[in-house]
């Protein structure tokens, strides 16, 4: 199968049996989200992570009218948009952090069954209603990332984000059937996924440079509008689209140059990571309690000590070239490893579950990428997010947890297989 146009969400052919079966399937993924939540009540610790304590420390800061603080020492060192998310609870009356956890859990499960929805729509209109819903079916039953979105971590906000940021740019190939808001909707389209795109790096730093890859597409899908007007020029080169993203990021620009008189586009701490990544201690897995801080004047503020961290880790990975290749290798192995690599996940049991799960999509995603080599402009759009996340972890550590964005676009293209395999079963059977 090879369809070589895009589908146009509001079609009406098959529309109502499509809506119902995508609410059956959304109906499934509350109900398994509901079971890991409460399974997540009986074995809290199961789904204590480091970095959640940190995003509800920061999350009372900013319910406390202190901004979005880790303390008075670390004043922009954690992307704002999840702990903001989180200070609801406490302006609620939920203060204490298991409440503002078990807050975080349920906010991370409404996302997840959102993001189903859109990867529905992004589906629909790549490749058809079927590829859409089993798509669909795929995440939302995924039991990685079903466990996922019971830590209190940013995975589910993120992926949420850029789900809505590619149906947005996909939706602004629609066109109205009474053709009288052409030079209107594309730009509004183009401005939304700009804004999710901008508030994707608000939750995730590391998203800085993907609008970057991601504004060529905006032309790609207008190409399909036909109109001249001088909005839809505007929207043609994507520049709508990368001010959006500009506006969004403009708080956090402005607030850290009061801050540190310097151009910050995102939370301070990348250096770190960076040590984190490359030096004697690392392995290629996480493990900032390992790092062998280098002394540093205790007059500096925490983005020059961050900017002397990173000056250190980029000299180490200069002077040892082949240790730094070694290291990126584990780490790309770590990143898209089947099981989970870290000691509490590795029993007989989740280790099958990794194997039943991952390993068959990994194998019909690559069927999927074979199918569609004919359609590269789609192909690239699905592929951008492996490829971006891949390449900034063999810099940075390497987790399963950092692939997990990518993977409802994997889950397309083992889609895109799992639809061809039933067309030659049916015809088979015909």
């Amino acid at each position: 199968m090879t369809p070589t146009h895009l589908h146009n969400i509001a079609t009406p052919g098959g529309d109502n049996s499509f809506r119902r079966v995508l609410r059956l399937i959304a109906l499934a993924a509350i109900l398994l989200r509901i079971a890991i939540l409460l399974f997540a009540e009986v074995r809290p610790a199961m789904f204590d992570f480091p970095d959640s304590h940190r995003y509800v420390r920061v999350a009372r800061n900013i319910a406390a009218g202190r901004g979005p603080i880790d303390d008075a020492s670390m004043r922009s060192g954690t992307d704002p948009l999840y702990p903001l998310m989180l200070s609801a609870a406490p302006l609620v009356g939920i203060n204490n952090e298991t409440g503002i956890m078990r807050f975080g859990r349920i906010c991370n499960s409404a996302l997840s069954v959102a993001s189903i929805l859109l990867l529905a729509g992004i589906g629909r209109r790549l490749f058809g209603d079927r590829v859409a819903l089993v798509a669909a079916a795929i995440l939302a039953v995924d039991p990685i990332l079903n466990f996922f979105n019971a830590l209190v971590l940013t995975e589910s906000l993120y992926i949420t984000l850029l789900l809505a940021a590619y149906y947005s740019i996909l939706r602004i190939s629609d066109i109205d059937a009474d053709k009288t808001s052409h030079a209107t909707r594309p730009a509004a389209w183009a401005l939304l996924a700009g804004a999710c795109a901008g508030l994707g790096t608000l939750s995730r730093s590391t998203n800085l440079f993907l609008p970057l890859l991601l504004a060529p597409f905006v032309p790609w899908a207008y190409s399909r509008v036909r109109t001249a007007t001088g909005i839809g020029r505007f929207v043609r080169h994507g520049d709508t689209f990368l001010i959006a993203v500009l506006v969004m990021l403009a708080p956090t620009l402005i607030r850290n140059y009061g801050l540190y008189h310097e151009i910050v586009p995102t939370r301070v701490g990348g250096g770190a990571s960076l040590l984190e990544a490359l030096g004697t201690w690392a392995d290629g897995a996480p493990g900032m309690d390992r790092i062998q801080y280098p002394p540093v004047h205790d007059a500096l503020d925490e983005y020059q000590r961050d900017r002397e961290y990173r000056e250190i880790a980029l000299s180490w990975a200069t002077d040892h070239p082949k240790e730094t290749l070694q290291l990126a290798f584990v780490k790309l192995m770590r990143t898209w490893s089947i099981e989970i690599n870290a000691a509490d996940y590795t029993s007989p049991l989740l280790r099958s579950i990794c194997w039943l799960s991952v390993a068959p999509i990994f194998a019909l995603a690559a069927v999927g990428v074979w199918m569609t080599r004919n359609r590269p402009a789609i192909l690239a759009l699905l592929l951008a997010p492996a490829l971006y996340f891949t390449l900034i972890h063999m810099v940075f550590v390497g987790s399963v947890r950092y692939r997990l964005p990518a993977m409802p676009f994997l889950f397309v293209l083992a889609a895109v297989a799992i639809d061809a395999l039933i067309d030659r079963r049916r015809g088979t059977v015909r």
